[in-house]
């Protein structure tokens, strides 16, 4: 767990960000070497949009890696606050049943609205890589929510 404050619980996924950092660093040095390393004649081939292709789609698989690595859960009384890459939830805990995280799974997920079929929420910053972290992060999130649930 990142915070220690009393009753707020904010964790991100540290070796998720370290390795997306180091792959896509490898993956633009790499893509601009290899430009770099092509015959000069070769290069001259390609027009303008095909660079501009190559550069968005490195652009992109960069901006997908690092998205997902700046993933984030942040937890207080009211609820939490949970962005997964692009997507951002905001769940009070009322609409919380139950956190799941087994032996094996990658990431905790969270189970909102309907009891009977309800929807899931994968909270991909508390990875299951970091280790105590991961494990402290997930009890900060089950005691904020056991308060919640004596308080009702």
């Amino acid at each position: 767990m990142d915070s220690v404050t009393p009753g707020l619980v904010v964790s991100y996924p540290r070796r998720m960000r370290i390795v997306g950092s180091i792959f896509s660093a490898a993956l633009v040095v790499i893509a601009f070497g290899g430009w770099i390393a092509l015959p000069a004649s070769l290069r001259a081939q390609f027009t303008t949009s095909e660079l501009i292709t190559l550069l968005l789609v490195l652009i992109a698989i960069v901006g997908i890696i690092m998205s997902v690595a700046m993933s984030v859960v942040r937890a207080d009384h009211q609820g939490l606050t949970i962005r997964n890459a692009l997507r951002t939830h905001r769940i009070g805990w009322q609409q919380v049943h139950n956190l799941v995280y087994r032996n094996g799974d990658p990431w905790p997920t969270l189970l909102i609205n309907n009891r009977d079929d309800p929807d899931k929420i994968m909270l991909i910053a508390i990875q299951r890589t970091d280790h105590e972290r991961a494990d402290e992060a997930v009890a900060g999130l089950r005691r904020l929510y056991a308060e919640f649930d004596r308080s009702r």
